[in-house]
């Protein structure tokens, strides 16, 4: 397997919020470029540039909102950004942001693969789909961790005290 450890879109998109990311880039990049491989690896192909635009936004949102209550703020940054890579169909980029935490499946294949990528990567590749052991420990050995699942359980968990009575504000049925 062939792990993809950059992309065009993605790297040019975390550079514009360098100042914002901070020295959390590298923990989200990797992140980001771990999915991406995962979902490459679902979809059976490469994954298309709608999808790309998404995967570097889908979660910026909790910086550059500064809110663990991303989705809305993180899709906003489709429109931003679509024109510079050509991507016309802007609603299907915002549907992969704000439909990437439903716990329920979806009946659009790209919409379902990016959920189901984002999930085995938030999972340590527990909630794998058709993704094989060995493919994710490839992924990981070229884009590890970083920290990233400290990451989510500081953040998650001081949003969670701040809000007790909304912990998880991402998630949808």
């Amino acid at each position: 397997m062939q792990v993809q450890t950059s992309h065009p879109i993605v790297d040019a998109v975390l550079e514009q919020y360098r100042g914002e990311i901070g020295d959390d880039l590298p923990v989200y990049r990797n992140h980001v470029l771990r999915a991406l491989n995962y979902q490459q690896l679902l979809l059976g192909e490469p994954v298309p540039e709608v999808a790309a635009l998404a995967w570097a936004v889908h979660d910026l949102g909790v910086w550059t909102a500064g809110t663990w209550d991303y989705l809305e703020p993180s899709a906003d940054l489709v429109a931003v950004h679509a024109a510079e890579f050509g991507i016309e169909d802007v609603d299907a980029a915002r549907r992969l942001v704000l439909d990437h935490h439903r716990l329920r499946s979806v009946g659009d294949r790209l919409i379902e693969t990016f959920r189901l990528a984002d999930r085995l990567d938030a999972s340590r590749g527990l909630l794998r789909a058709t993704v094989t052991c060995a493919e994710v420990k490839a992924v990981v050995a070229q884009l590890p961790y970083l920290g990233f699942h400290a990451f989510l359980a500081r953040r998650g968990t001081a949003w969670a005290i701040a809000h007790p009575t909304r912990p998880l504000p991402m998630m949808r049925w």
